[in-house]
């Protein structure tokens, strides 16, 4: 068999044991990885407003249905200009109105799958053989960080791109010409704009951190300062342009919002705290590095594991001694041991110092989510273990063997000291650890006497597998989670019957989920909600949070076991209740009041005594005066039609008035009166307020978000500039 097709064997060998590796997901409907708060109200109904506005013609800008609407893209981690998204869209949605979950867990293999390809192609750059290229893609997709992610997809879709990255930054560095340097670093940055574009931000920093120390890395031992200068700048320019349509609206967003951090709300855009910091690794730092745990023991909440398995942890050991003398070898040394230290968080000296002197390096605040950068290196290094081990003839393994032979006796005495006297206690994941340490042993000493044929190279990747794979809680048994009322998932499918009363209903109003946690009917269903989940929230929604009324709730839904009674639906889940001080959506007022200081509007909307009918809230004055005497009997506001992104009104005034909308208020929303642009206020602390005169107006208002569409003009340039780019200078050589 030549070279080539030897190859494309391998990295077909490579796609099937990916395919049956998640064979719950994939081969069965008995298994979800959408049981979870987050996978289920984030990541899955973000994509179901994704996919279906795409259906409808709509570029997801403004988000109605959730927050009592705001900017879609303005949590990165929507991915909302991912490209690699697009294929979803050529999918019908299931019986319930919803993207199909098995589509949605076909997706999510297929990026662990391209996580998988590309670090096998990596490995091969590197002049490293096919197996060890399989084995390293394999551990890469499957393992660590990027294996333990199933309600992050953005994490997942971000970081599967940073052994490109290196790839190309690689090429760049040993390019005989000039032509081959800039093409190759044009597509380092083009990678790295699109793991932005993915809605990663924390991955993106750390790829980034990669592309400058590994560079300078280089630069210290080819002397060619200069030109890897370049590359750092052409590859930033490229990654920031690709990448400026999610960029430039998060950076005008994070100003205006507010994210949830231990302490309190703060703004998104503030330098966080040291103290709110907070790290949930360095208590099973080193046992999360060769011991797998379940994420409830190896932290809380958010938590990134390590986890590669036993044998390649040992094949990347195995690597830096053997292969110490390749200069790459030493750098992703160094690099596994920094991102190990700084993922100690608060326990390390080296988070602290880089947190104070590093700019923006707050944004990725959750100090373990840097192992990804150690399973990263760990994975490369164990390629060169593979390779040492199976692929290269008379090395002397016998100092490792011994070392082995005494630390798998250790684990079988851990083992059976338990057994005997009931004390200490060893979980279950612990215990198969450490049999899994023992199995390595076996395992290592048998391939270093000989034994390293096709047979042991299967029996390897096998034992691999089997290790990650016992670890591995990406799908659960969907009736068993159910059964335990853990069913995220199958809560959100339960408020179909309310959703479809409420949606029954004429006239346009919201509705607000009375329950903890709130099932994200909003972007799941196309119902437009008081509430929603994410991170953050617009500083405007949170002023006018507590007051539902003015946010035109009309209806509450409520656990079928609420004790109120009067319910207007109920099904076996849920009840729904009617709301009839709910404000209209629209409607006139001909006073206001200035209220500049924030603390003090606060206390007038909390004020029973303030009629919000009336009155409008205004933080300054507006350019000319309302008609306050006018006669009110006979006005009347009429919404013409309403979309995510644009609103159309017709309003009849007895005098100059204030047309108010319970709409959140945020730049980037443009509107007319009567075909003259008219400026639009912010009222109430929260809401839009648009000027009328007197008589018959026609009211329009428009998304027009500056942001994005220069952002959008910068990516669309970037990767043309890049497609031109990299024709004319392939051409050219």
């Amino acid at each position: 068999m030549s070279r080539g097709r030897a190859t494309l064997a391998a990295a077909g060998a490579l796609t099937g044991i990916i395919v049956l590796y998640y064979w719950k997901i994939l081969l069965t409907h008995q298994f979800s990885m959408l049981t979870g708060y987050e996978g289920a109200n984030q990541a899955y109904a973000w994509m179901n407003y994704w996919v279906r506005s795409i259906k409808q013609g709509a570029f997801p800008l403004w988000d109605p249905y959730s927050l009592c609407g705001h900017l879609f893209s303005g949590e990165m981690q929507t991915g909302a200009f991912y490209p690699l998204y697009l294929p979803l869209a050529l999918f019908k949605f299931n019986r319930y109105g919803l993207l199909s979950p098995s589509l949605y867990q076909i997706w999510f293999v297929l990026s662990h799958l391209l996580a998988a390809w590309f670090m096998f192609l990596l490995i091969r750059e590197l002049k490293l053989g096919d197996f060890p290229a399989i084995l390293s893609g394999l551990v890469f997709s499957l393992g660590g960080a990027l294996g333990h992610m199933p309600d992050w997809p953005h994490l997942l879709n971000s970081g599967i791109w940073l052994p490109l990255i290196f790839l190309f930054l690689l090429r760049a560095t040993r390019a005989s010409n000039r032509s081959r340097t800039i093409r190759n670093a044009l597509f380092c940055g083009l990678c790295l704009g699109l793991s932005i574009l993915a809605g990663g931000l924390h991955m993106a920093v750390m790829q980034t951190i990669v592309v400058v120390t590994a560079a300078i890395y280089e630069a210290f031992g080819s002397r060619e300062w200069r030109r890897n200068a370049w590359i750092i700048g052409m590859a930033g320019v490229v990654a920031f342009t690709i990448g400026a349509v999610q960029l430039l609206p998060s950076a005008e967003y994070s100003r205006l919002a507010v994210r949830f951090i231990t302490g309190g709300p703060v703004p998104a855009s503030q330098r966080m705290p040291y103290r709110s910091l907070v790290n949930r690794l360095y208590a099973n730092a080193i046992l999360n590095l060769v011991f797998g745990l379940p994420r409830t023991e190896a932290g809380f909440g958010e938590t990134l594991i390590p986890y590669l398995g036993v044998f390649p942890f040992l094949l990347a050991v195995t690597g830096i001694w053997k292969a110490w003398a390749h200069r790459w070898v030493r750098y992703l040394t160094g690099l596994a041991v920094a991102a190990f230290a700084y993922s100690l968080g608060p326990a390390s000296l080296l988070h602290g110092v880089l947190y104070a002197i590093t700019p923006y390096l707050w944004l990725a605040h959750e100090a373990d989510r840097f192992t990804y950068l150690v399973d990263f290196a760990l994975a490369v290094l164990a390629a060169y273990g593979a390779q040492a081990l199976f692929l290269t003839k008379g090395s002397n393994w016998e100092p490792l063997v011994k070392i082995l032979r005494w630390t798998a006796i250790g684990a079988l005495v851990a083992l059976i000291i338990p057994a005997i006297y009931s004390a200490p206690a060893l979980t279950p994941w612990i215990a198969l650890s450490l049999v899994f340490i023992a199995a390595t042993w076996l395992l290592f000493q048998y391939s270093a006497s000989g034994h390293t044929g096709t047979a042991m190279r299967v029996a390897a990747v096998s034992f691999i597998l089997f290790d990650i794979a016992t670890f591995d809680f990406t799908g659960l048994d969907y009736d068993e989670m159910t059964a335990k009322g853990a069913n995220e998932f199958d809560r959100l499918l339960s408020c179909r019957g309310a959703v479809r009363f409420v949606q029954a209903q004429s006239g346009l109003f919201r509705v607000q989920m009375v329950a903890r946690p709130t099932p994200n009917i909003g972007d799941a269903f196309e119902v437009q909600a008081a509430d929603g989940s994410g991170v953050t929230q617009p500083i405007t929604f949170t002023r006018a949070n507590g007051h539902p009324d003015l946010l035109n709730v009309r209806y509450f839904v409520k656990p079928a076991s609420a004790p109120d009674s009067g319910a207007v639906y109920q099904d076996k889940a849920w009840k729904v209740y009617d709301n009839p001080h709910a404000f209209p959506r629209a409607w006139l007022v001909h006073d206001t009041a200035i209220e500049p200081v924030p603390l003090d509007l606060q206390r007038r909307l909390d004020n029973p005594n303030t009629d919000l009918h009336r009155v409008a809230l205004l933080p300054a004055p507006l350019d000319a005066a309302l008609d306050g005497a006018a006669d009110e009997s006979g006005e009347q506001v009429h919404i013409d039609g309403y979309a995510a992104n644009a609103m159309d009104l017709t309003v009849h005034a007895n005098g100059r008035a204030l047309l108010m909308l319970s709409e959140i208020y945020y730049p980037g929303w443009v509107a007319t009166v009567n075909g003259r642009a008219a400026r639009i206020w912010e009222a109430d602390g929260a809401l839009r307020a648009i000027v009328v005169p007197q008589g018959d107006s026609r009211v329009s208002l428009r998304f027009r978000p500056l942001p994005i569409y220069i952002g959008a003009a910068l990516t669309l340039f970037g990767f043309a500039a890049v497609l031109v780019a990299g024709i004319t200078l392939r051409a050219a050589r």
